[in-house]
């Protein structure tokens, strides 16, 4: 899911829960209580993640720096004596070099648990390298089997990305969780929202946050190793499990106590419920959370920001604001969902940088995050997808990474894009394995590549002139990620071993749900990898023994530049 700016190191704080919430134990934090948002002075075991992934520099800088520091952060915020460890899985065995049996078995215990000693931890995480796979299932299991029973402790993985070995983690922590329910397991997705990593999460009992660089993560990582009293801030899109976007019947099946009536404010609703206002639109959805009175006065984000922070730190967490006029800023809070941190300040000269922050709101405030141009087939949605405008700047939702994150001129490449339907769009790398799916052209130096359609951070290469004269796309091209009825999401074939594909047939995509992989396939007669005769698409799957049956399929993604 970053050489490091890392933000100033941040001790989660106390906080002032304007609302109160029921905790995943069921434990509820009341209103106008202090609550210690700070980590619990419980035994904590960090599974960090040092597959190859993390050597990517767009945090900025390697991922696997900003997670050092991290981790660091959250270790000096524990009181003296705690027990702490650190699991790491992928710092081992190469993943290029490695075979995936072999590969997944990479997990060990650079910092064994017992008392805190911060010498012995900064040495020993200075000692990881990322290298390999992504075997979470195995290092949860490991973390757990540290830990005594008969008290209360805390996982939290930190990760960028799917496991890409068997077992399914989230099986795997959902077994920990009910057989050990003092022990919470939390998530951090660092620059990933991806599904599987919340289902660890809700598996194990604890939080799931995201974050998008080295500020945030070292923010995040604190927050969640005390889910109790993450669960009383405002994260990028909920408060205690209830979303931006849900209806009244969708919060009030969680909170039975929630009133079905509110007070009319024009075409809005406003619902006060435990000293917080939940603000819903004329349809009906849920567009404004904001805790305490007057409202925002008591809402904390999960990075700690609240009334007194200075405005600068939210800038150093969120970037530069959407909006900021009349005492108020819009951040950044999930791009993706459109939701954003709506904070007023006091002071300085008009700007948020130079205020005091006095009120903190969640809302679905962003303009709407598109992707590109949707259109309906059937049950089947077919995306195509334009992430920079013919000026070189992101567009439908995508923001570009501000820092240059690395050069393929001299050992790289540029080809015709994954999934692309128009000239414009490129594929780049300096290996198969580890290419950039998608590029887009920024100016005659700078090409904007995502890996994962579903980031919305692009990030800056420079490229030289002759790499990126314009290739022609496929007449026939596969689309760039396909997502099947049944949940799998598969990814345009990349470079990497791949099993003898059945006789007459080509490999396209790979395939994952959970643990359980399988591949996507093109008829080699006719070329075609879609029936597409009935309202429904319906893909060519296999498991990489059995021949191919048809699937239906949910989403197909391509891509385009802007003409």
């Amino acid at each position: 899911m970053k050489p490091i700016s890392v933000a100033a190191v941040l001790v989660v704080c106390l906080m002032v829960a304007g609302c109160s919430t029921g905790t995943r134990d069921g434990t509820a934090v009341k209103a106008g209580e202090t609550s210690t948002a700070g980590p619990r002075p419980v035994p904590t075991v960090v599974v960090l993640d040092a597959s190859d992934s993390m050597n990517t520099a767009d945090a900025p800088g390697p991922r696997i720096d900003a997670a050092r520091s991290a981790v660091q952060t959250l270790a000096g915020s524990l009181p003296s004596g705690t027990r702490f460890g650190v699991v790491a899985f992928g710092s081992q065995m190469d993943a290029r070099s490695t075979k995936r049996a072999r590969g997944c078995t990479d997990v060990t215990t650079p910092v064994p648990l017992a008392p805190l000693d911060g010498a012995a931890l900064t040495t020993a995480l200075n000692g990881l390298h990322a290298r390999g796979f992504t075997p979470i299932a195995n290092a949860l299991r490991s973390a757990a089997d540290q830990i005594p029973r008969g008290s209360a402790a805390s996982i939290v993985l930190v990760s960028d990305g799917r496991s890409t070995c068997a077992p399914d983690p989230c099986d795997t922590a959902r077994d920990i969780h009910t057989d050990r329910p003092d022990l919470l397991i939390s998530a951090v997705g660092f620059r990933t929202d991806h599904p599987s990593l919340q289902c660890i999460a809700d598996a194990g009992g604890g939080a799931f946050v995201t974050a998008d660089n080295a500020a945030q993560l070292n923010a995040r990582l604190s927050a969640v190793q005390n889910s109790r009293d993450a669960a009383t801030r405002l994260s990028t899109t909920s408060r205690d499990g209830i979303e931006i976007g849900a209806t009244l019947a969708d919060v009030r099946s969680g909170h039975a106590d929630f009133p079905s009536q509110g007070r009319r404010d024009g075409d809005r609703t406003v619902y006060v419920w435990k000293d917080c206002e939940y603000v819903f639109d004329a349809a009906g959805k849920l567009i404004e959370i904001a805790p305490g009175s007057p409202p925002g006065s008591a809402g904390v984000t999960i990075d700690g920001v609240a009334a007194g922070t200075p405005g600068s730190r939210a800038v150093e967490l969120y970037g530069e604001p959407r909006s900021d006029e009349g005492g108020v800023a819009v951040f950044v809070a999930d791009e993706k969902a459109g939701t954003g941190y709506r904070i007023g300040y006091g002071g300085g000269s008009g700007k948020v940088a130079d205020g005091t922050v006095t009120t903190v709101v969640l809302c679905g405030c962003l303009p709407g995050a598109t992707a590109g141009t949707d259109e309906s087939t059937g049950d089947t949605e077919v995306v195509k997808l334009i992430a920079v405008n013919k000026r070189g700047e992101a567009i439908n939702g995508f923001r570009r990474h501000p820092y240059l994150v690395g050069s393929f001129i001299g050992n790289g490449w540029c080809e015709v894009g994954a999934g692309a339907l128009t000239k414009g769009v490129y594929r780049c790398g300096t290996s198969n394995a580890d290419s950039w799916a998608a590029c887009w052209v920024a100016d005659k130096t700078i090409v904007l590549c995502s890996k994962d359609p579903n980031d919305p951070v692009l990030s800056p290469f420079s490229v030289s002139q002759d790499m990126i004269a314009t290739p022609a796309p496929t007449q026939n091209p596969g689309p760039w990620k396909v997502t099947l009825a049944s949940g799998a999401e598969c990814t345009v074939r990349s470079g990497g071993s791949w099993p003898v594909p059945p006789e007459g047939y080509s490999w396209t995509h790979s395939c994952t749900k959970g643990s359980v992989n399988s591949f996507l396939v093109r008829r080699d007669d006719d070329g075609l990898m879609f029936d597409k005769s009935g309202g429904t698409w319906k893909a060519l799957e296999t498991d990489g023994t059995s021949m191919p049956t048809l699937t239906p399929v949910k989403k197909v993604v391509y891509t385009a530049a802007e003409q």
